[in-house]
């Protein structure tokens, strides 16, 4: 048996997970039973050597990260059919989250049965159905720095070849694997890429990217013919729907005619854009006759000092103009993206409400995220959507959840209950050519860090330099400029998008102990 440990604060599910040591004494007393034959402790302990094919590596350092109310979920239903499967009186199962060092116990299972061979067979087969079941990822850190995250379902490491070398693949193994989609370890699928087109913009917004900055050669960007071959590979793999974005979209040179590439991808079925609207005045007409659905325009405040403030740039006039210009050009479905920053843009909130209540834009608010070029942020500057939604409740009165049509999607959505027929009426009848419902004069709550939304990401990456990625906060790409310069073939950027999402973690972890800020900042990845 493990030594005793202290407890500390549970993760998510005090019977479940925590971060910090397992009390194993604690555990074992939660299910002593008097009347029971046994009373059973199970513990598993991190190892300092992990069995390779060649040599064995030597680990210093582990960090366990998970899915945290899927993988509650799973251990709550194993532990359930223990319990019937073996005449359990009592189970309980810990399993510990964050960093774990070397010989500490990172799992502990207590079983309660009328004879010992029962509680000894429900705890060794709990230990076995954990580790191909529960969405819980092990970091491995080696002592020679190397770092490789094991899927707790397949153990393989996420860098490690899912497939074999390219060419040996039979045309019925490519289709077999197509088939089965872009589905992660925790059973995500993901049917919405991203694009960006470039990583220049016109603003210079705090949130996004440095006042001073050095972007990409023109020569390392994707050209329109091979985002487009990407496209397809991708639609061919099951992605509905594409945005495109940046770096500011707009400042590439016909970005239309790429839209009007997209748009005839067979499987594609909404195509949209995000653009700080400096330029859509310009431009909204072209977009729209090239089929673009929808249009997502960044706007935190009506303010013109606090909007010069915030982008570092004047424009405020030419992004309204832009909005207009974009109603004249029949886009419906408008939505309007807030970041929230604490000490800054509170005073905005019910101004930009009451704008697009106004106007019949759907609103979003977005909590700030450590993705900004100055590496500045900080926890204490996150506005919360709760904080903001209360806001609106005391000056416009109150929200009611919408209709949620599409699960995937990142936002919690609300209409203003006061709202009168005629908006109820256009709520209901706002979903746009790709399907996707978009409520008018709604507003919506996007909190990756306060109410991360992991367990139901459909999202992906391609970054404008050609690298796919699974995660805003991925520290890991896979190059697909490379495979399209090199002559790579249709498969192998099929292969190696597939590795992207198989190797997809659980959660992102802001946070946590785990969490990790990538190298890029946001005006590099693409928002």
């Amino acid at each position: 048996m493990a030594a005793s440990e202290t407890n500390t604060t549970p993760a998510s599910n005090e019977s479940l997970l925590v971060w910090g040591p397992i009390d194993t004494a604690r555990l074992l007393d939660s299910v002593a039973d008097d009347a029971a034959g046994a009373n059973v402790l199970f513990t598993g302990t991190t190892r300092g050597v992990t069995a390779g094919a060649i040599t064995n590596q030597i680990t210093t350092r582990l960090v366990y990260e998970a899915h945290e109310p899927l993988a509650s979920a799973v251990l709550t239903r194993l532990r359930d059919e223990a319990v019937a499967k073996h005449g359990l009186t009592a189970c309980t199962i810990i399993h510990r989250l964050g960093e774990v060092a070397v010989g500490e116990t990172s799992v502990a299972i207590a079983t309660s049965a009328p004879h010992r061979r029962e509680a000894f067979a429900a705890a060794e087969w709990l230990m076995e159905r954990i580790k191909r079941e529960v969405p819980i990822w092990k970091c491995e850190e080696g002592a020679d720095g190397d770092r490789t995250w094991v899927h707790p379902d397949s153990g393989v490491h996420p860098d490690t070849e899912l497939y074999p070398a390219s060419g040996t693949l039979s045309a019925s193994d490519v289709q077999s694997e197509q088939r089965a989609g872009l589905v992660d370890g925790f059973g995500r699928v993901h049917t919405d890429l991203r694009i960006s087109v470039t990583d220049r913009c016109n603003l210079r917004c705090t949130y996004c990217m440095p006042l001073d900055v050095a972007f990409k050669p023109r020569d390392e960007l994707l050209s329109y013919e091979e985002i487009v071959r990407v496209a397809r590979v991708a639609a061919g793999l099951g992605i509905r729907s594409i945005r495109i974005t940046g770096g500011e979209p707009l400042v590439r040179h016909d970005v239309s005619d790429l839209v009007g590439q997209l748009v005839t991808i067979p499987g594609i079925e909404e195509v949209s854009l995000t653009t700080n609207g400096l330029l859509l005045g310009e431009q909204a007409a072209d977009l729209r006759r090239a089929g673009l659905h929808r249009l997502n325009v960044s706007l935190d405040a009506l303010n013109e000092d606090l909007f010069e403030q915030i982008a570092r740039r004047q424009g405020l006039d030419r992004v309204l103009a832009g909005l207009a210009a974009a109603k004249t050009a029949g886009f419906h479905s408008i939505r309007i993206n807030a970041v929230s920053i604490r000490g800054l843009t509170e005073g905005e909130i019910v101004p930009l409400a009451q704008f697009c209540r106004r106007e019949g834009f759907h609103l979003r608010f977005i909590e700030f995220m450590p993705l900004d070029g100055e590496a500045s942020w900080s926890d204490g500057q996150v506005l919360s959507g709760r904080e903001v939604r209360d806001i609106l409740t005391r000056h416009l009165g109150p929200l009611v959840p919408a209709h949620r049509s599409d699960a995937g999607q990142p936002a919690i959505d609300y209409v203003y209950a006061n709202a009168d027929a005629a908006d109820a009426a256009e709520t209901a009848d706002a979903g746009g050519p790709g399907g996707q419902s978009t409520p008018a004069a709604g507003v919506g709550f996007i909190d990756p860090v306060t109410q991360p939304f992991c367990d139901r990401c459909d999202r992906l990456r391609l970054t404008a330099d050609g690298q796919f990625r699974n995660c805003l906060f991925s520290t890991t790409e896979w190059d697909a400029r490379q495979v399209l310069r090199t002559g790579g073939s249709d498969d192998e950027i099929a292969r190696l998008l597939q590795d992207c999402v198989r190797a997809k973690r659980a959660a992102h972890g802001i946070g946590t102990p785990a969490f990790e800020r990538p190298a890029r900042a946001m005006y590099q990845i693409g928002g």
